[in-house]
């Protein structure tokens, strides 16, 4: 008899469970709600996560817009949007770059280029420059994209990388300052 006692049991309880899965399902799968919470992506979040600059306002912010333009070129290589706003912030701090470093038509004056490669070589711009070199080998991008003045200054944050003929001809920009 307790053999009839336990597949009773059984039965019962396999009923009850598919009795309570049907209606869970029949009431369309409703599941506990969790909110949603975006990963750190946020601004504060890519400050907390960058590394430190010289901590001068002006060039923090056009390292940080350099930044963020390359890399959004390198995620969307051939866009012409992310194409403009990289040359604009690239040639912001190239022109940053070339201003503090005052060259003039008789050369460079060796103590203001050791000073200006200092200022420019925080863990930032370390991370910028790598950044625009990344996005320079995707090859939709080129030297030949600046403002002719700034040209020689790109290169040298991009220390050589990418080509001079581009997969994307058809997005060209040129930023005459």
């Amino acid at each position: 008899m307790s053999q009839n006692v336990r597949f009773v049991a059984l039965c019962a309880a396999l009923f009850v469970t598919s009795y309570s899965g049907v209606t869970w399902v029949m009431a369309g799968a409703p599941m506990p709600v969790v909110p949603f919470v975006p990963p750190a992506d946020g601004p504060a979040a890519q400050q907390a996560a960058l590394p430190a600059g010289d901590g001068h306002p002006q060039r923090d912010r056009l390292r940080l817009a350099a930044l963020q333009a390359s890399t959004a070129y390198a995620r969307t290589p051939c866009d012409r949007a992310a194409k403009t706003a990289m040359v604009e912030a690239v040639s912001s701090y190239a022109k940053a770059w070339a201003d503090m470093m005052d060259c003039g038509p008789n050369g460079c004056d060796y103590k203001k280029i050791n000073a200006t490669a200092a200022v420019f070589s925080t863990p930032l711009d370390i991370k910028l420059r790598d950044a625009v070199g990344a996005a320079f080998d995707l090859r939709g991008i080129s030297i030949d994209d600046f403002p002719p003045p700034l040209r020689i200054n790109v290169a040298m944050l991009v220390r050589g990388r990418g080509a001079p003929a581009t997969a994307c001809t058809e997005t060209r920009v040129q930023i005459i300052r």
